[in-house]
């Protein structure tokens, strides 16, 4: 054999191990591609996930999936609902943070009672039909433009379908509510803007105890007053005109209630006036003063209550700041000159004291001081 002919049996050598190293490399990475996307994101809700959810916890779940009655299946990123013909005992489903795009796989489902499935892909209210006895449903943050697909469950007690899209089409995304037995009603965050809704949906839901509309172009976040649900109720009896004059109805009363009411201030001050003059026209013919009369009215009595606990807290409501200035303001003046002259004076300057000895000139000085300044103001 030639140089050349090993040459190239050796080329073709290292060419075929290379090609045996891509092949295993590729499949390394394409299975570990497929348990990173099943473990943290699958696409595919499979039997086989489901059995690997069940082994995970143990303490939550029985082998026998008929057994359960509670399945978590949240932040999975499955894009379909199914493969639970086994959980016919499920009675509570958490399947929020998923891709589902429908509702659907829960025809063996007969027993479920509370269905959480916020924060997914789904557009329409659907494949509930298998769900007689659901008694709790959420639906917040989908796509879902109508409320429909809930007749049918005559225990249906909660339905929480904040933010999505209805109400665009007015009362037809909400009129099947009345079709129902829902008692607790949440459409907050949507798109409600028709007034028609009040009258033509929610007042004829006869179960309706709870209502929450709050975020909907329906509502402006303003307190609703009297007269306000008076305008509306005229308005849902006769149109524009019966609003009108229930609105002027409403200004005279109010025209009639200011009246009363400045009436009544006049006459508080006419009798107080009345009652002053009776006591000063008494006091006029009475011996005694209002100081040395012996029947203490209220108002003296509080007075005396004020002096006495004045007297009893005079160390504590003492300004030491005030007797200080004070102090300093006679040692200038020259009435403490002689006590003094022994000991240098303490004086209070801005945050600190100063001492200084008083001189014989000090009782002619006439500057005056800020203190009395702030004294006789």
């Amino acid at each position: 054999m030639s140089a050349s002919d090993l040459d190239r049996a050796l080329h073709a050598t290292v060419l075929k191990r290379e090609a045996v190293k891509e092949a295993e490399y590729r499949a390394a990475r394409q299975k570990h591609e497929e348990e990173v996307r099943l473990g943290f994101g699958a696409t595919d809700m499979t039997k086989e996930e489901l059995k690997k959810l069940i082994d995970s916890d143990r303490r939550m779940y029985y082998r026998s999936e008929e057994l359960n009655d509670k399945l978590f299946i949240q932040y999975k990123g499955w894009k379909e609902l199914k493969n639970l013909e086994g959980w016919t005992g499920l009675r509570a489903l958490y399947g929020e943070c998923n891709a589902f795009d429908r509702i659907s796989g829960l025809s063996s489902c007969r027993n479920l009672r509370s269905l959480f499935l916020q924060e997914n892909c789904i557009k329409k209210i659907e494949g509930l039909e298998g769900c007689p006895l659901l008694w709790n449903l959420n639906l917040n943050n989908n796509f879902i433009e109508r409320i429909e697909g809930l007749s049918h469950l005559r225990s249906l007690n909660t339905l929480t379908i904040q933010r999505n899209k209805i109400g665009f089409s007015g009362v037809d995304d909400l009129v099947h509510l009345v079709e129902t037995t829902i008692s607790t009603l949440d459409v907050q965050d949507n798109k409600i803007w028709d007034p028609d809704v009040l009258p033509e949906v929610f007042v004829r839901m006869g179960d309706l105890r709870v209502l929450y509309l709050k975020g909907n172009p329906y509502l402006d976040d303003r307190p609703v007053f009297p007269e306000d649900r008076r305008a509306a109720e005229a308005f849902n009896r006769g149109g524009l005109e019966e609003e009108r004059a229930e609105r002027r109805r409403i200004k005279e009363e109010e025209n009639a209630q200011h009246e009363r009411n400045m009436k009544a201030f006049q006459d508080m001050i006419d009798n107080v006036r009345r009652e002053k003059r009776e006591r000063d026209s008494m006091r006029d013919e009475d011996k005694y003063t209002n100081a040395s009369d012996p029947v203490i009215s209220q108002e003296r009595r509080m007075q005396q209550q004020v002096e006495k606990w004045k007297q009893e807290h005079a160390e504590e409501i003492k300004d030491d700041a005030k007797v200080h200035a004070e102090r300093c303001l006679r040692s200038e003046s020259g009435d403490e000159r002689t006590a003094k002259k022994a000991e240098p004076e303490q004086r209070y300057e801005g945050e600190k004291f100063c001492s200084e000895k008083e001189e014989d000139g000090a009782s002619n000085d006439k500057r005056r001081l800020v203190y009395e300044d702030i004294w006789d103001a």
